[in-house]
């Protein structure tokens, strides 16, 4: 049975707009859980980088409930230039959007929610210089809602 827009009444507008909506909300949130992993990474993996990094470890995230729920994912990064210069220059060559709930710190700054921890970490030690690495943090409550 085919139903014409121009036929339909006023509150079967609405409910079918409504199912609609419905739909599209519900097949969104059943995409994001899944890709959840691959939009955080994509995130990280878009940001504009000082030429010449070299990558010292991959993005990795995880889903943790320490503390509160929350999202977490991270990427190492050693530069030609100095932890805080690297740090100005992926802060003024991307837009605020892709910025929003990232963290640029130093390989050796201290966290108690690390997936990637300098104190533990020997083959770091042995190969990098600690003033030049970037660690890109990206953290956030699930729950947050604004």
């Amino acid at each position: 049975m085919a139903l014409k827009w121009k036929n339909c009444t006023a509150r079967q507008k609405v409910i079918l707009i409504a199912v609609i909506l419905a739909a599209l909300i519900l097949s969104a949130a059943l995409l994001y859980i899944p890709c959840w992993k691959c939009l955080v990474s994509w995130r990280i993996e878009s940001l504009n980088l000082p030429e010449g990094s070299v990558e010292v470890y991959p993005v990795k995230a995880w889903l943790s409930d320490v503390y509160w729920p929350h999202i977490k994912a991270e990427k190492v990064l050693d530069c030609e230039m100095e932890t805080e210069a690297a740090k100005e220059y992926i802060e003024t060559h991307n837009p605020a959007w892709k910025l929003k709930n990232i963290e640029i710190v130093g390989y050796s700054a201290m966290s108690d929610t690390a997936i990637y921890e300098l104190d533990y970490d020997e083959e770091y030690a042995r190969n990098w210089n600690t003033d030049h690495c970037v660690h890109i943090v990206y953290f956030k409550k699930v729950f947050e809602w604004w």
